[in-house]
C-alpha cells in the first residue's frame, strides 16, 4: 500500500472514530439532559401536590389532583397493594399503564403501546393517614421525537463529514508524500544516470519533510565532492606510480639488451632503478600514512607536555637539517591531551616542508591562550602564490610539480598534517607571499 493511501485511510479512520464518539456523546448527553429536566419538572409538581394535600385539608384529593393535571398525562394515587386509588387523566387509555407501589421516590421512563412516558413517584399521606404513592405521568412523545430528529441529523452530518474527511485526507496525503515522491524520483535518476541530482526545494518551511530534503541535498553534495576527490586521488596516484614504473621498465629492457656487454649502462640502469624504487617506496609510504591517519583512536590520546615534545623533535631533526631551527616559546610547560606520535608527525611534516623550500633558518613558535594552543612553523623561502594557497592541503597537490619532483615532494604531507589537526579538533592555516616565505599555524583547542 502506498504511503499516500495509508495516510488517507489512517487519517480518515481516526477522524471517523473521533467523530462517531463525539456525535454519540452529544446524542446521549442531550437525551439524558432533556429527560432529567422533564423528570425534575414533574418532581417539583409532585412535591407541590403533596404540599397542597397536607396544607388544605378542606379540599379533596381529587380536586387537588385535577388542579395540577398536566396537558397530556395522568396523576394517580397508588396504595401499597399496587392498586390505583384515585386517577385523574387527560386520556382514559392511560389508566392501563401498569402501576407499582414503592417505599422510596423514583423516576423513570416507561413505554406504553407506541408512546413514551416519564413517571415520577413520591411517598405521600392520604386523607385516611395511610402511606401511598403520588405518581405523576406525562406523555413525552414530542420530546423523544426531538431526540430522534437529533439522532438523524447527527447521522447525516457524520456521513457528510466522512466524505469531506476522506477527500481532504487524500489531498493531505498527496501534499505530504510529494517531497517523498520527489526524493524517490531523484534517487531513481541517480541510480539510472549515476549522477548526483538534488531535490528542488520550492518552499523553505522548517518542517520535517523540508529538513529531509535539505539533508538529502547535503548528502548528495558531500558524496559528489567525495567521489570527485576519490577520482582525483586515484588519477594522481596512478600518474605518480606510472612514471617510476615506466622508467624501471625501460631500464630493465635496456639491461636485457646491453647490460652484459656495457658496464656503464649496467651501472646507470641500477642507479636509475634504485632511485625510482626509492621514490615509489616513499610515495607508497605517504599514501599508507595518509590512510593510517584516518584511524587515530581517541583512547590513545594522553596529556603530555607540548614544549618537551617540540624541543625533542627539533633536536632530532637538527642533525639532518642544514638550516638552523629556532624555537620561540614563552612557557616551559604546556600540557595538552593529544596523540603524541601523530603530533610529532605533524611537526616533522611542517619542518620538512620548510626545509625543502627555504635556504634560510626556520622559526618554530609555540603560544598558549586560555582556550587553545598554537604551533607555528615559519620559513623565509620562495613562498606560495596566492591563487594556489587554497589547494595546498589537497591530496597530491603540488604548487610547482617540477620543483616538487626535484625536492622529492609527493603532495601528501600537508594533507596528512591537516587531517591530524582535524583529528585533534583543531585546524591548520597558511600565511604566505611569494619571495617572503610561508607560515603554517596549527591551532588545537584545550
Amino acid at each position: 500500500m502506498r504511503l499516500r493511501t495509508r495516510i488517507q485511510l489512517s487519517t480518515t479512520v481516526v477522524l471517523i472514530v473521533l467523530l462517531i464518539i463525539a456525535n454519540t456523546s452529544i446524542y446521549f448527553v442531550f437525551k439524558n439532559t432533556t429527560t432529567t429536566s422533564e423528570q425534575n419538572r414533574l418532581t417539583n409538581t409532585s412535591n407541590n401536590i403533596a404540599e397542597e394535600m397536607n396544607t388544605n385539608a378542606n379540599i379533596s384529593m381529587v380536586q387537588v389532583l385535577q388542579a395540577y393535571l398536566i396537558s397530556d398525562g395522568m396523576i394517580r394515587i397508588v396504595d401499597s397493594n399496587n392498586n390505583p386509588v384515585i386517577e385523574v387523566t387527560t386520556n382514559n387509555d392511560y389508566r392501563n399503564i401498569r402501576s407499582k407501589y414503592d417505599d422510596d421516590q423514583f423516576e423513570g421512563v416507561v413505554q406504553y403501546k407506541d408512546s413514551m412516558f416519564v413517571i415520577v413517584s413520591i411517598p405521600a399521606i392520604n386523607e385516611n393517614g395511610a402511606v401511598v404513592n403520588l405518581q405523576v405521568i406525562e406523555n413525552v412523545d414530542l420530546l423523544f421525537s426531538s431526540v430522534d430528529d437529533l439522532k438523524w441529523v447527527l447521522m447525516f452530518a457524520t456521513m457528510v463529514v466522512i466524505i469531506i474527511l476522506f477527500a481532504a485526507s487524500g489531498f493531505l496525503g498527496r501534499v505530504i508524500s510529494r517531497p517523498i515522491q520527489r526524493l524517490t524520483q531523484t534517487m531513481k535518476t541517480i541510480e539510472e544516470n549515476e549522477s548526483y541530482e538534488q531535490i528542488a526545494i520550492t518552499n523553505h518551511t522548517k518542517d520535517e519533510l523540508n529538513e529531509m530534503a535539505s539533508t538529502f541535498n547535503r548528502m548528495m553534495e558531500k558524496l559528489e565532492k567525495s567521489y570527485s576527490k576519490q577520482e582525483q586521488f586515484v588519477a594522481d596516484a596512478s600518474h605518480e606510480l606510472k612514471t617510476p614504473l615506466t622508467v624501471i621498465d625501460s631500464y630493465v629492457k635496456l639491461l636485457k639488451r646491453w647490460g652484459k656487454e656495457r658496464p656503464d649502462i649496467l651501472e646507470e640502469a641500477i642507479d636509475a632503478i634504485a632511485s625510482e624504487s626509492s621514490r615509489m617506496k616513499y610515495l607508497t609510504e605517504q599514501l599508507l600514512q595518509l590512510a593510517k591517519s584516518e584511524e587515530v583512536i581517541e583512547s590513545e590520546k594522553e596529556v603530555v607536555n607540548i614544549i618537551s615534545i617540540v624541543e625533542t623533535t627539533i633536536q632530532r631533526l637538527q642533525q639532518a637539517f642544514k638550516h638552523t631551527i629556532y624555537l620561540k616559546n614563552e612557557q616551559r610547560e604546556i600540557h595538552m591531551k593529544i596523540h603524541e606520535q601523530s603530533f610529532v608527525q605533524l611537526l616533522v611534516i611542517l619542518l620538512d616542508n620548510a626545509k625543502k623550500y627555504s635556504d634560510d633558518d626556520i622559526l618554530v613558535e609555540v603560544k598558549e591562550t586560555n582556550n587553545s594552543m598554537s604551533l607555528s612553523v615559519k620559513d623565509n623561502g620562495v613562498g606560495i602564490p596566492l591563487d594556489t594557497q587554497p589547494h595546498v592541503f589537497d591530496r597530491l597537490y603540488r604548487v610547482d610539480k617540477t620543483r616538487s619532483r626535484k625536492t622529492g615532494g609527493s603532495g601528501l604531507g600537508l594533507s596528512i598534517a591537516k587531517r591530524i589537526a582535524e583529528q585533534h579538533d583543531g585546524n591548520i592555516t597558511l600565511e604566505s607571499a611569494e619571495g617572503k616565505g610561508s607560515t603554517f599555524t596549527v591551532t588545537l583547542p584545550k
